[in-house]
Formats: structure tokens, sequence, C-alpha cells
């Protein structure tokens, strides 16, 4: 991934660049319970979902913000089966998912990221996306791969192309 902004580009910009979290929005990334969504999804199927069979069940979990964007971005769109797994695909941000995001998107090979640096991470940051006072979304990418090598001591920036 090229970033005209560099190491300045804003860390939530990357993700919603990228394949993995294409266009979730700041809400989606920061929900917390997207497994549950996950199973009523794998539950009911996607037609049933898109048939709006469980609107209550959904618009319960999800909270009124977010249920709201899925019937935007879902249900009024002309390929609802394919905006439904972009949906649910763009519901919470981890430490993995940090870790997948600079695995396709910059290279970064995975045997960097052993068992004990993503024990690290998890035991540093435990309310992750949420890092002290505010979210790695509020960071630019340069200072959320700073607080990742602080943490780890790996050294990612010079093997990034950024």
């Amino acid at each position: 991934m090229k970033l005209e902004n560099g190491w300045e580009t804003s860390f939530l910009e990357v993700v919603q660049n990228s394949e993995f979290k294409k266009d979730a929005i700041l809400s989606q990334l920061l929900f917390a319970d997207g497994e549950e969504v996950e199973e009523l999804v794998d539950d009911y199927g996607y037609e049933e979902i898109i048939e709006r069979e469980h609107d209550d069940e959904l618009a319960e979990v999800l909270g009124e913000e977010l249920f709201d964007e899925m019937e935007r971005h879902v249900f009024l769109s002309s390929k609802p089966e394919k905006k439904l797994i972009s949906f649910v695909n763009g519901l919470g941000f981890h430490v993995l998912d940090w870790i997948v995001l600079l695995e396709t998107e910059f290279g970064i090979d995975s045997a960097h990221f052993t068992s004990d640096a993503v024990k690290m991470l998890e035991k540093r940051f435990r309310q992750f996306p949420y890092i002290e006072e505010k979210t790695v979304f509020d960071m630019t990418f340069g200072e959320a791969i700073d607080a990742l090598e602080s943490v780890t001591g790996l050294q990612l920036k010079e093997k990034m192309n950024v």
C-alpha cells in the first residue's frame, strides 16, 4: 500500500483503504461484539438477514447507530449480500487484525509476530484498539508503528516501504 502522506497518514485511513477492512467506518472498527454479529449471520444465513427477518436481534446487538449504517450500506445496496459480508468483516479491530494488516498491505513477514510478540501486545494494550486515552485510530500510521515497536522490540519501519 502506498501512502500519500507517508508515516503521517492517519491510521484510520490506512485501515479504511486496506482490502481487509475496506471502507469500514470508525464506529464499526470500535465495535467490540463483532463475533456476536458473525454468529447471527452464521445461524440465520445471509439470505434471512438480507430479507430483514432478524432486524430486531441485529439492532439489539449493533445498537442504533451501527444498525442505521447497516441499513444504508447493506439493505439499500444493489448487491446486499456482498455489502453484508463487507459490513460484518469491518466490525471490530483487534491486535491480530493489526498484524494481518501489516502482513497483507505492507509485506511484513508473519514470522516477526511470534506468539510472544502477540502476547506482549495483548498484555500491554488490554483494551485495544484503545491505547491509553485514545484509540489507535486517533494516531498517525507512524505513531501506531512506533507504539507496536516499543512494546515488541521489533524494528518494522525499516522493513516497510512507506
